[in-house]
């Protein structure tokens, strides 16, 4: 005899409802994922455009650099469509961010070889970049510029509210604008412009000092041009030979010192004699002047 169908047992699903361990590994890469697209985001500034005449040389990937620090990237280059112009398209830091502004000035380093001077040489061996001088500081916010075929003049310069210095002397000879100034054989400074005095009787050479540097430069500084290689030969003393940095021998460049009593501080713009060579005291002055460096690189160039 069958039993009733009702008797016999059925089995029951139960769904547990508790956390599989699977997921972690899931979870644990968007988490990384969005970790990284936040920096990512976060590190992102605006994008400019600056249309050039000939961008010759410009790549994507070349450096946008103002004060020796990268502040941009180039992104995209492209022709304009008028066909006279190349529009480049860069990406600048968060920290570059604030330098785009109405007036702000851009141009492309190029290396350039001549008699005269050798300026851009960082360029010829490595990467080319675009050197960037900044707007006012109370201008409005732009993002489309004019790139200038060569550096600014001094004007621009001035502008800018670098701390310059002016320097008179009867010939320019092998200094042209590019050439270092330095203290001790280290840069800290550029030539920006060269001009004949209003009486044509001599020459005024203006360079820019980097801030880091700029109390070493007292009432009592004297300036000398180091260009060269500088020779005395005696009769007991033998043969002596003394030349500063080697980017003043090549492109010439001008060197100073600063007394042991070294005197107030200047302002902005002051004026000095250029003398055409240092006597040997000048270098053996050695004072104590409390300047603010950095490891950053002391070039002041843009």
């Amino acid at each position: 005899m069958t039993q009733p169908a009702t008797d016999i047992p059925t089995a029951r699903v139960v769904r547990r409802r508790g956390f599989n361990p699977a997921w972690l590994v899931p979870l644990a890469v968007l988490a990384v994922v969005a970790a990284v697209a936040w920096q990512g985001f976060q590190s992102r500034g605006p994008r400019i455009t600056i249309r050039f005449a000939n961008a010759d040389g410009a790549r994507i990937g070349d450096a946008i650099v103002y004060r020796g620090l990268r502040v941009g990237t180039v992104r995209d280059l492209t022709l304009a469509p008028d066909r006279q112009q190349v529009s480049v398209v860069a990406e600048l830091t968060p920290d570059g961010a604030p330098l785009a502004t109405q007036g702000s000035r851009f141009w492309i380093v190029r290396p350039e070889v001549s008699l005269q001077r050798i300026s851009g040489l960082d360029t010829l061996v490595g990467p080319q970049y675009i050197a960037l001088l900044p707007g006012p500081a109370d201008a409005p916010v732009a993002d489309t510029f004019d790139g200038l075929a060569k550096p600014p003049v001094l004007s621009a310069i001035t502008e800018s509210g670098d701390f310059t210095i002016s320097l008179i002397a009867p010939r320019l000879g092998s200094l042209s604008v590019g050439s270092p100034v330095t203290y001790r054989d280290i840069p800290v400074g550029r030539i920006v412009h060269t001009q004949l005095a209003d009486d044509a009787t001599s020459v005024r050479i203006h360079a820019t000092i980097d801030p880091a540097y700029t109390p070493l430069i007292r009432e009592r500084t004297r300036f000398w041009n180091a260009s060269g290689i500088s020779a005395d030969f005696g009769l007991f003393a033998g043969l002596s030979v003394r030349a500063d940095s080697l980017e003043s021998v090549l492109s010439g460049g001008i060197a100073f010192a600063t007394p042991d009593r070294t005197g107030d501080e200047i302002q902005s713009g002051h004026t000095f004699e250029l003398e055409p060579e240092a006597p040997d005291s000048w270098i053996k002055w050695d004072p104590e002047i409390p300047i603010q460096t950095t490891d950053a690189s002391p070039d002041a160039q843009p």
